[in-house]
């Protein structure tokens, strides 16, 4: 729908209409509102001409065709203007009441808009208001967007959202339109204090942006360049930004990174994996039809009145957890959970210094390596010595019940690994959520590199907890840190108050203020666990921040440079690969690794997740075996698949910038295979996509998903390996419904995805319905390998 004022029409009459357009989250246009403001100055080329109004900073412009586009609307109240300065192609003036310096350069295809201030505050520009002349928004919301301007559902999405924040809204700092004939790119120069919000006056979307230049700021400025492009693909955009991100000298690619750390190379064909259940005894230890005997073997000796193994037992355990030992040994069919319990407990006492009791076991032939570590003092013992001691004299008094203490574990074992291995899985990026039970056993992240895996942990540094908290469940390790940091750390906001940590606990902390932390925290972890990948969450997040702290006072600026500087510190004195939350493509020269880009976390505080009674509850954090909030199959909700994965509306925005630079997975709470209702739609994009799949594996999970895992990596991996690292060259619909799409990757192969439940056709050739094919483009032999995965038919056990 056109709306027009009686200004307007009175422009049109006059022949000289413009039509608006806008940015974020539907593209938007605009009929100018055109008063009695100051001369205009035209540039103008061979591409194009723009009309620039220098006391409203209104700036339109046309095409030869004549194609006329609104690039943002005036504003009327910026005050007077002087110091106006046209030089060929440029000019320049100053905004005096605003203290503002406005350039503007018109180089061929290239318009260069720059503001440099003299003072703080927020200003804004550019203005855009909703209209017809253009189709859709190219929205860099995680991997990407395509939004259609006559689609209400998107336009409410973009309003309700509040403000977007240009580093945490956006993965990168650009937003494209879909003008039909041509596009248009809005390249933001200076990606930090910025934001945009939507709002709808009467029947007309606003989208407004913002800068705020703050006192720690060194420079004060902050621009855009717009770019004009060809339209023959909806990720055109995308391919500007990474021109421009070329440019700038500001690309890493994969290749070169590799060059550094040549463990990330195992990064392609790899299946992405949590491992659960890193407790160093578990129920799995003893087999299923052994647990009654062996609590009955337990419960005989602690009654036979002498001193025993199991008396002891039964004198260290907790007295609830006796009772579960009781219960199981006249349990016809042992419970799983009470086993799980007691096997907790059993790992809770093997890691006690004062475990082994001489009297107790002395009618046991103990083995010849826990003899000799018994001769050490057992204040001595490293935490795996302990361990596999007192593991090595627990089975020696039972061993009629108990598998060898090398195969004892869960997820985090040996175990784990050769099931991995003789499943056909011969590359792995396996991570732990923590290093408290590795440290158990770090010979596991030994055999995995050894086995061609990523092995590594989980850290932050996002939050600070008081240390009186430790040890409560209300803090958890990666927030703690000592009194000091604690005291001057944290990041202070402009009005002195101390940023709120994660979920309303302490405090958000200064990444300048940890770094001699952040190292000694780090040397430790690696000290006590051959890690050769490392996770750091939030550092690619986007969450960055002004800090007006006077023991670390930083721009957003500062703040990411002493975010990446810590990452690269990681990696190279470590020689590992690291991964990082988000991805923001500030980060993107640093980690090798994206949690979150592909499949983001969405929902938060929406009460269906936390309602137990609901379809849509996704589970507690609990077990700790395998916490049923990462484990548990639920279906999604129809506007989470709406927004989220609805293929008519996704595009791999990400992927053509930053495929040959970074392997992109999901967020952890949202893997591929969480949600029971989009299994196949996930699989196809992933693939598409050219983008590994992540699961949350133990022993029990891989029983369940093995038969899938394996055929999905039977086709996943070798192509991945090829061109996993590859660039994503090109992406296009190949129907009307936007249910038919192609991606090609070096222009060498391409990935042609059915997202349809009808068979499609395709250079003659079919893809079935709800399939994906892969056809070979470099000459020779026609290769074609197609793929199913048919996995929302009830393929799930």
């Amino acid at each position: 729908m056109l709306v027009m004022s009686v200004q307007d029409e009175a422009l049109r009459k006059a022949k000289r209409f413009y039509c608006y357009l806008l940015i974020p989250a539907v593209c938007f246009v605009a009929v100018g509102v055109r008063a009695a403001w100051s001369d205009e100055i035209i540039l103008s080329n061979e591409y194009w001409s723009v009309q620039v109004s220098p006391a409203a900073l209104e700036m339109s412009a046309e095409l030869p065709g004549g194609d006329k586009i609104l690039l943002s609307r005036g504003q009327p109240d910026l005050g007077p203007i002087g110091d106006i300065v046209k030089d060929g192609s440029r000019a320049q003036w100053l905004l005096k009441a605003k203290g503002i310096k406005v350039e503007v350069r018109l180089d061929k295809r290239d318009l260069s808009v720059q503001f440099f201030s003299g003072k703080t505050g927020a200003f804004t520009w550019p203005v855009f208001q909703e209209r017809a002349n253009i189709k859709a928004l190219i929205w860099p919301r995680w991997e990407g967007c395509y939004i259609p301007l006559d689609e209400p559902r998107w336009e409410k999405y973009l309003v309700e959202h509040g403000e977007w924040n240009t580093l945490e809204g956006l993965s990168m700092p650009f937003w494209g339109l879909d003008c039909g004939d041509f596009s248009l790119t809005y390249i933001i120069t200076n990606p930090y204090n910025n934001v945009i919000n939507f709002n709808r006056t009467g029947d007309i979307l606003e989208a407004r942006f913002s800068h705020e230049f703050t006192s720690v700021q060194s420079k004060k400025e902050y621009g855009f360049l717009i770019r004009l492009g060809q339209n023959n693909s909806p990720v055109e955009p995308a391919k500007q930004f990474r021109r421009w991100l070329k440019q700038q000298g500001e690309f890493v690619g994969m290749k070169e990174k590799v060059k550094k750390v040549p463990r990330a190379e195992r990064l392609l064909g790899a299946p992405h994996i949590y491992l659960w259940g890193d407790a160093f005894f578990t129920r799995h230890c003893i087999p299923p039809g052994k647990w009654k005997s062996f609590c009955g073997k337990l419960l005989e000796q602690s009654k036979a009145g002498r001193l025993s193994p199991g008396g002891r037992f039964k004198e260290l355990m907790e007295p609830e957890r006796w009772a579960e030992v009781v219960t199981l040994s006249s349990a016809q069919w042992p419970d799983k959970y009470i086993k799980g319990q007691v096997a907790n407990e059993l790992s809770r006492l093997l890691e006690m210094r004062d475990f082994y009791d001489k009297g107790c076991w002395r009618e046991v032939v103990l083995p010849d390596e826990a003899a000799e570590l018994l001769k050490k003092d057992s204040d001595e013992l490293t935490t795996p010595e302990l361990c596999r001691m007192n593991g090595l004299i627990l089975r020696a008094g039972f061993a009629e019940f108990m598998i060898p203490v090398d195969s004892w574990g869960d997820g985090v074992s040996g175990r784990m690994l050769e099931q991995f291995k003789e499943s056909g899985f011969d590359r792995m990026r396996l991570c732990v959520e923590g290093w408290e039970g590795i440290e158990k056993r770090p010979e596991v992240a030994k055999q995995a590199d050894r086995m061609g895996y990523l092995f590594g942990t989980y850290d932050s540094f996002h939050s600070i907890h008081d240390p009186s908290m430790r040890g409560t469940d209300s803090t958890w390790s990666t927030a703690q840190f000592d009194r000091e940091l604690f005291e001057k750390g944290p990041i202070v906001r402009k009005d002195g108050k101390k940023r709120g940590g994660f979920k309303g606990t302490g405090f958000k902390l200064s990444p300048i203020a940890a770094r001699a932390h952040v190292e000694k925290r780090v040397r430790e972890n690696m000290k006590n666990v051959p890690y050769n990948y490392y996770f750091v969450d939030c550092d690619a997040y986007g969450e960055v921040y002004d800090d007006y702290s006077p023991f670390h006072r930083a721009s957003q600026a500062d703040d990411v440079r002493a975010r990446l500087d810590r990452l690269s510190w990681i990696s190279d004195t470590f020689n590992v690969v690291v991964g990082s939350e988000g991805g923001s493509s500030y980060s993107a020269k640093v980690i090798h690794l994206a949690e979150g880009i592909f499949g983001p976390g969405f929902g938060w505080g929406d009460p269906d997740f936390k309602n137990k009674d609901s379809e849509y509850y996704l589970g507690q954090y609990y077990p700790p075996d395998g916490p049923k909030v990462f484990v548990k199959q639920v279906p999604m909700m129809e506007k989470y698949q709406y927004f989220n994965y609805d293929p008519r509306y996704r595009l791999p925005l990400y992927e053509i910038v930053f495929h040959d630079s970074i392997v992109t997975t999901h967020q952890w709470a949202n893997s591929s295979l969480k949600y029971s209702n989009v299994l196949d739609t996930v699989a196809l994009t992933e693939l598409l996509y050219m983008v590994p799949p992540l699961y949350h594996m133990n022993l029990d999970e891989f029983d369940r998903y093995r038969d899938i895992m394996k055929r999905h990596y039977e086709y996943f991996s070798p192509l991945h390996r090829e061109f996993g690292f590859a660039q994503m060259t090109d992406f296009n619909w190949l129907s009307s419904d936007r249910k038919l799409q192609r991606a090609v990757f070096d222009d060498r192969v391409e990935m042609i995805a059915n997202f349809s439940q009808q068979p499609r056709r395709y250079r003659g050739d079919e893809i079935p319905a709800r399939s994906i094919s892969a056809r070979w483009l470099d000459g020779g032999k026609k290769k074609i390998l197609t793929f199913t995965p048919n996995l929302n038919s009830g393929a799930v056990k």
